[in-house]
């Protein structure tokens, strides 16, 4: 599969958060300049169309496993898979998309990867990351992108 189809794939992850009843928030590695992206900018970022930040770091996806809270139904739904053949498939793809068991992990990943962006519960942010907003909302504010139903 090709790295749009493995982009494409982080971009579900991203609609099965949308779905979700937790707020949950866009982070990056503190030393990234972009403070905000709009709902377009991510899901070009998440389909593949951007590759690279405007400094050019090479971008780099965090995600916590499809069998996480935030993740696991709509992947389940979405592609009609079980979730062993849905890590089978994100496992097939660890160059584009990296995978890891918790919030925790994608937190320090990002913190420690200058390119680095990642999808997180609002409540697992600490001050290792920047907080983008998106379509100018931070998490919490109403009308937020990844803000629960």
């Amino acid at each position: 599969m090709s790295r749009f189809h493995a982009l494409y794939l982080a971009m579900v992850l991203l609609v099965s958060a949308l779905c979700q009843a937790r707020d949950l928030a866009v982070v990056v590695n503190k030393k990234n300049t972009a403070s905000q992206l709009t709902a377009v900018e991510l899901e070009k970022l998440l389909k593949a169309g951007i590759q690279n930040w405007p400094d050019g770091a090479r971008i780099e996806i965090f995600l916590t496993g499809p069998d996480s809270p935030d993740n696991g139904v709509i992947l389940q739904r979405a592609f009609k898979l079980r979730p062993e053949e849905i890590k089978s498939l994100l496992d097939a793809h660890k160059a584009d998309i990296r995978v890891v068991g918790s919030d925790e992990v994608v937190l320090t990943m990002v913190n420690t990867n200058p390119g680095a962006i990642g999808i997180v519960n609002v409540y697992s942010i600490n001050s290792r990351v920047k907080v983008l907003k998106v379509d100018g909302k931070l998490p919490m504010e109403q009308g937020y992108l990844l803000h629960g139903n």
